[in-house]
């Protein structure tokens, strides 16, 4: 019952967060038919933008469990983030809690984001150095990373905003190195479109 509860209020909190976005940026969302409906995937993608992570959520009807950092979960604007289903990462240390919740929402088929840059991208660099967590967890749960690019800036009322979808990577069988690569190569490519 209480998990009925928390989806409940995820898709209320979700359409009011899609409407609100889509009036303010009007975003092109591209390749949402590369996001498997009912397995255990990964969003992972660049970070430039505290809206982000809301913006990755109003792109999919998946409900996702998205990883941030815990200085967001202050006051009304955690209480919403945590009944957005996200899970509070604290930074500069390990979380073992958050991978563990990490790792049960992939376990019970549903979708987790991370950003593998592991803070936002402030520099002239098109993507920060991706940290190994997203692979690791992906690796030791099986799931596929479905990466994304968010192109263009947050500005109010001016088109210009995409994110962009590409198609599942499977890194089952790959090292971390080589999987950490493949994921930062596509989306690289998926950013220079």
């Amino acid at each position: 019952m209480k998990e009925n509860k928390k989806n409940y209020l995820y898709i209320v909190l979700r359409a009011i967060c899609t409407f609100l976005i889509k009036i303010l940026f009007r975003p092109k969302v591209i390749g949402i038919e590369n996001i498997p409906e009912n397995e255990a995937i990964i969003f992972a993608g660049n970070h430039k933008h505290a809206l982000d992570s809301v913006l990755v959520m109003t792109s999919t009807k998946r409900i996702v469990h998205y990883m941030g950092k815990e200085e967001l979960f202050k006051g009304i604007h955690g209480k919403i983030l945590e009944h957005l289903g996200m899970i509070k990462v604290h930074r500069g240390r390990s979380n073992p809690v958050a991978v563990i919740e990490a790792e049960k929402a992939l376990k019970n088929n549903e979708a987790v984001g991370i950003f593998p840059e592991g803070t936002r991208n402030r520099t002239d660099k098109e993507l920060l150095k991706f940290r190994y967590g997203t692979v690791a967890i992906a690796s030791r749960t099986n799931s596929k990373i479905v990466p994304f690019a968010i192109r263009g800036e947050y500005k109010i009322f001016r088109k210009g905003l995409e994110i962009e979808f590409g198609k599942p990577i499977d890194i089952q069988g790959m090292e971390k190195e080589e999987a950490n690569k493949s994921l930062e190569n596509e989306v690289l490519k998926l950013l220079r479109k």
